[in-house]
Formats: structure tokens, C-alpha cells, sequence
């Protein structure tokens, strides 16, 4: 299958899309079903799903069906809270972005525009006193709200914030024309007075301001709010708070729910139960979860695709990539029509086909890009877990690899380049491995073989291992990738290590994949804040096995950089402590393979440590100890001899 497509380098945009190339339509209905319900508003819905889940994706064609004529009277305001990530306050972020689009609103805005003047003078009033009281204390604060000259400081910085926020929020509301409004020289103008009950008072207003007018609901879209720090993820609740009692407003929340959940506990469960104190994963679980149920009235949970499900999302991309713009839509219409009839069938070259009225309209570009499809789809499904990101970047950085292939004059086998990249990705530590046993044994190493005849056989996993073989293989995760077809035993595997040699470089600089979640539980891991820390350490534990990997593989990594980094070393053992499977082998082997006159003496006294913890780490503890010790002229091994 050489020669393929992939030759003109054509990869895919990693961004959300209103066109539904994933069968998502039927959620987006759904959705759009509830907060036009007059019975049920106001409400708050989350959609939640894992990054790269297609949430944002959600967003927009709800988006793009509330600009139909028959949802005139329903406002659908759009809100990226990763936008507005370095704003003093992310609650006047949003509370100013959503009363900027009522007034932009080229049907609603003439109407309120008075009114929407007075409620951004009430946000900017607010954000006066929250400045105040962070950075000078109460008693200034006081001060700003009774018009002491200071006050005009906070208006002049404020008044940018608008103009920067009535910048972001055009072109995302109802698509006007018109020329833009001053909001930040109307609200100067505005003769409204500081009152102590501004909160109240802007939510009595703004419920007022609705019923005098025929809008029947307002639909408020928060998407990217899992890419946020735990604290403006906190400040973007509170500021939807004052709006949940409101008639006609509905909340549409976009968020890796773990993330969400994280954010609580930073915030929140860390304060109530105390930063060092010792609390159950169930107290904590059950403090957050009371939040998330009390904030967010119905949670709506996104499937992850199915092999045949992915196998028509990377055929109908190639047909978006290979097709003319109008034998694309045809194909497209004709895929969500034998979608509505059978949801569950994979749609292939016969389908393709009868939209294009004959299959000879298909470029053999095509038709080879759909073989290949159908080769890998169970393959990148198990390993990728269904997620469309993920999947959009494999096939981008596949390409990539392929195309080094035909440049080098390499004939490769998609599902076998694809099965390799899968555990590339879910596992580095393991695919190196093997690219370690291929190396000595001219691409046919025997050890796969083994784990794979295991795994194939229904053998238990607790069987013996092949020698001097991880006891990573031995993993759920690991086992079902030995189980994937196809079979490598009988396959040279020098040139897919070959191309997989720069995996460093550019080849998968792109799809790294490393959810936020990962990212942030490692920031906070590697902080100096005990509390983010165990908060860290307990919502690790919700992590799935692949996501712990990545994890472990990003401290190891930060390690092995940076011998001296004590931080990475402590959150290692801190999970291990915690019990996460492979952490406290990840600390061992990022010290063995760090130089010992770079490493610390605390080094040695954490691997001390270790050795008391039960795994399979204790006898590799006591044997890197034992090596240190030989070498009393680093400050390692001094710490190592002693008793």
C-alpha cells in the first residue's frame, strides 16, 4: 500500500468544526431541545467529555442552529473562557462578554442598550471593589465605591478590559453589520451611582431587562473552560451563578469533567479539609460532587466513537480532502442519510460510491486511503480510545511518517505503521523497548513473539514473562495491545524504527497528545503547594491507565533533564506512596539513568524511602543504592553508604 495520498502531504486542521463528520448531530439536538424548553429554564448544562472528545465541535453547530430563522427569539451568546485566561477577574470577563453580545445584538441590542449600559456600569462597580479589596484591602476598597480619586484608576484600567472584551465578543453574536458601539465611553457617560448591593441588584436588572423584551430564552455557550487554571474556572461559576435564577437563560458548559472536579478541589475541598490534613478520596469525591451537583442541573455525558464510527470519520476526511467541494457535500448528505437508517454500520467505498453515482468517480487516491482506513480503524479505536483529536493527529503525524517512507523508498504496511504508533503514544517506555529488542535482532525480536503468543493464547497475564522483559507487559492495557491485529511476530520491524528514530522531532511534535488534565495535575504535583499537591495525588486515581503513563512519562522526562529537579522526584514518590502502578519504577529508573554527581542527596534518601514501599521497585531501590554507595565522592553516594 505504498504511494499513498499522503504523498501531497495533505493533513487535517486540528480545530472544532460545525460540520459533523461524527454522527454528533443527534446530541447537539438533543441539547438544543432542552434549553429552548421554556419549562426548564433557567438551567445549567454540562457536556462533558474527555479532551479532544468533539465538545467544542458540540458548541459551534449549536451555534450555527440558533442563526435559523425559527430561533429568532433565542439569543445564543459564545464565551472561550481560555480567551480570557489572563484577565484580573474572569467573572467581569464573562459577565461584560455576555451583556457586550445582548447589546451588539443587531435584533435585541437598540431595545436594551440603555439597560445594557447600566449593567456593565454594575460589572465595572464590581470589579472596582474586587480589585480594591486584593490589592489594597477593605478599607480602600471602600474607598474606590465612594468615588475617592483612586477610583479613577481602576475606571481607566476597566475601561480597557471592556474595549478588549467588546473586541473579543464581536463576530460572535448575531453577526451585525453595524457600526461598533463605545461601550467604555457610554458607561463614563452613565450616571449610575456605586450601591452596596450590586450583586443583587444586577441580577433583579438584567431578569427586568429580559421580560421587557420578546427574547424567549438566552443560550450562553462557556466552551475551552477545561484549559483554564483551577482558579478562573472557579471565578467563570460564580459568575454564572448570578445568572441561574434568571428566566429564559441556559448555561451550556463544555468541560473535561475531571478537570472541573480538580478545580473544586483546589479550590474549595483543600480549604474545608485543610492542606495537610489527611483526608479519604471519598471526603474529597463527595465534597466536589455535591458542587458539581448542585451548580450543574443535568450532566450529558459524550460516547467515545466506535471502530466503525472512527473507520467513517477518517474516510469521510479523506473524501473532504480528495474530493471537489461539491462531490464532497453529496457524499456527506449521503452519509447522514444511511447514518439516520443504521447508525451502527461503517461507511465505506459502497456507500461513497452510490453518493457519487458510480464508483469509478473515485480518485485511486481515494479508493487506497479507504483500504488503509479500514485496516487500521479497530487498531487506532482500542489504542486511541475512540477520541476524535487524538485520531485527526495520529492520521496527521501517520502522514508524516509515510511520507518519509515513499521519500526513502521504505514499503511499509499501514495497520502494522498504525499499530506501532498507537503504543508509541500510550506507552513511549514499552515501544522503546521493543525498538531496543528489534535492533539486536534484525527486526524480528523474540521477546514480542512471546508476549504475543501469550497474549493471544488467553494465557494469564501473572504468567511468567519472557526474561529480563518489564513488568509493564504485563498491564491490562499492554496486553490488549499484543492482542490487536495485526500479529507483529512475523513482521521485519526495521524500517517502522527506522522512520520512528526523530520521535523527538518533527514527526510527532503535533501529537504529543497530552490532555490538560495531565498537564495541570503535573503542574500541581510539581508545585510548592502541599495542598494542589495531594489534591493532585487523589485525583490521579480517576486518571486511566494510559493517562497515568503519560503522566509518569512527563516526570520522568523532567527528570532526566533536570537530575536536580527535586519536585518531579517527590511527586513520584508521593504517588508511588499513593500506590500508582509504575510510579515508583518511573523514579528509579530516571535516577539510574541521571548522572550521580548531578543528583542530590535527598536523592538517595527518597529511594530510601521507596524501599519501603511495597512493588516492584523495592529490589531495583536497593540496587541502585547499593551502586551509589561504591562512589563515596558524590554527594549521592555519601548519602547512600549511610545508614
Amino acid at each position: 500500500m505504498g504511494g499513498l495520498f499522503i504523498m501531497s502531504l495533505n493533513v487535517w486542521p486540528d480545530n472544532e468544526t460545525d460540520q459533523d463528520l461524527l454522527g454528533f448531530r443527534v446530541h447537539a439536538d438533543l441539547i438544543r431541545s432542552v434549553v429552548t424548553d421554556q419549562r426548564v429554564l433557567p438551567i445549567v448544562l454540562g457536556v462533558f467529555g474527555d479532551w479532544g472528545g468533539g465538545k467544542s465541535s458540540i458548541m459551534r453547530m449549536l451555534q450555527k442552529d440558533f442563526e435559523l430563522p425559527e430561533y429568532e427569539k433565542t439569543v445564543c451568546l459564545y464565551f472561550n473562557g481560555w480567551m480570557f485566561e489572563g484577565y484580573e477577574d474572569a467573572k467581569t470577563a464573562l459577565l461584560s462578554s455576555v451583556l457586550v453580545q445582548l447589546g451588539d445584538h443587531k435584533r435585541f441590542g437598540p431595545a436594551i442598550k440603555d439597560k445594557v449600559v447600566g449593567l456593565l456600569k454594575r460589572v465595572k462597580l464590581m470589579e472596582v471593589a474586587k480589585i480594591g479589596i486584593k490589592h489594597f484591602g477593605v478599607p480602600m476598597a471602600a474607598a474606590l465605591m465612594a468615588g475617592d480619586p483612586h477610583a479613577a484608576l481602576g475606571a481607566a484600567a476597566l475601561a480597557g478590559s471592556l474595549a478588549t472584551v467588546s473586541h473579543s465578543a464581536s463576530g460572535t453574536d448575531s453577526g451585525s453589520k453595524a457600526e461598533k458601539i463605545s461601550w467604555s465611553d457610554l458607561i463614563e457617560k452613565d450616571p449610575g451611582k456605586p450601591d452596596l448591593l450590586e450583586v443583587r441588584k444586577f441580577r433583579e436588572e438584567f431578569a427586568d431587562m429580559l421580560a421587557k423584551t420578546d427574547i424567549e430564552s438566552v443560550v450562553i455557550l462557556i466552551d475551552d473552560l477545561d484549559r483554564c487554571l483551577p482558579e478562573r474556572i472557579i471565578e467563570t461559576f460564580e459568575a454564572i451563578k448570578l445568572f441561574v435564577a434568571v428566566e429564559k437563560t441556559a448555561f451550556v458548559i463544555g468541560a473535561d469533567p475531571r478537570i472541573v472536579r480538580h478545580a473544586i478541589a483546589t479550590r474549595y475541598v483543600q480549604k474545608q479539609l485543610g492542606g495537610d490534613s489527611v483526608s479519604t478520596h471519598e471526603e474529597q469525591y463527595d465534597l466536589v460532587s455535591d458542587y458539581l451537583e448542585k451548580f450543574i442541573q443535568i450532566p450529558y455525558h459524550l460516547p467515545r466513537l466506535s471502530p466503525s464510527e472512527v473507520e467513517s470519520y477518517v474516510n469521510l476526511l479523506a473524501c473532504q480532502k480528495l474530493l471537489v467541494e461539491a462531490d464532497y457535500a453529496r457524499v456527506v448528505n449521503h452519509w447522514q442519510g444511511n447514518r439516520n437508517k443504521n447508525m451502527y454500520a461503517a461507511y465505506r467505498q459502497a456507500g461513497i460510491g452510490d453518493a457519487l453515482g458510480s464508483a469509478d468517480k473515485m480518485p485511486p487516491e481515494l479508493l487506497a486511503q479507504l483500504a488503509w482506513s479500514n485496516a487500521i480503524a479497530d487498531v487506532v479505536t482500542e489504542g486511541l480510545k475512540g477520541n476524535p483529536r487524538q485520531v485527526k493527529r495520529m492520521l496527521n503525524a501517520m502522514a508524516l511518517r509515510k511520507q518519509l517512507a515513499s521519500v526513502a523508498g521504505i514499503q511499509i504496511r499501514d495497520d502494522v505503521l498504525a499499530k506501532l504508533m498507537v503504543l508509541e503514544y500510550a506507552n513511549l517506555g514499552l515501544f522503546q523497548e521493543i525498538g531496543m529488542w528489534q535492533g539486536s535482532a534484525n527486526g524480528f525480536p523474540e521477546r514480542l513473539q512471546s508476549l504475543e503468543r501469550i497474549a493471544l493464547d488467553g494465557i494469564s497475564a501473572k504468567s511468567d514473562p519472557p526474561p529480563d522483559v518489564s513488568k509493564e507487559w504485563q498491564k491490562r492495557t499492554a496486553q490488549s495491545w499484543l492482542r490487536m491485529q495485526p500479529s507483529l511476530s512475523d513482521v521485519d520491524l526495521r524500517d517502522y524504527f527506522w522512520l520512528a528514530r526523530d520521535r523527538t522531532s518533527s514527526t510527532l511534535s503535533g501529537v504529543t497528545m497530552v490532555a490538560p488534565i495531565i498537564r495541570r495535575l503535573f503542574d500541581d504535583l510539581t508545585s510548592d503547594n502541599k495542598g494542589e499537591q495531594n489534591a493532585a495525588v487523589k485525583a490521579c486515581a480517576d486518571l486511566t491507565e494510559i493517562e497515568q503513563q503519560a503522566l509518569l512519562a512527563m516526570l520522568e522526562r523532567q527528570i532526566e533533564r533536570h537530575p536536580d529537579h527535586t519536585p518531579s522526584q517527590n511527586a513520584l514518590l508521593m504517588l508511588a506512596e499513593a500506590k500508582m502502578a509504575g510510579a515508583g519504577m518511573t523514579l528509579v529508573m530516571a535516577l539510574k539513568s541521571s548522572p550521580p554527581q548531578q543528583l542530590q542527596p535527598a536523592s538517595a534518601y527518597r529511594l530510601k524511602t521507596l524501599a519501603t514501599i511495597d512493588g516492584d521497585h523495592q529490589s531495583e531501590s536497593l540496587s541502585l543504592l547499593a551502586t551509589w554507595a561504591k562512589d563515596t565522592t558524590t554527594q549521592v553516594g555519601r548519602a547512600a553508604a549511610k545508614k
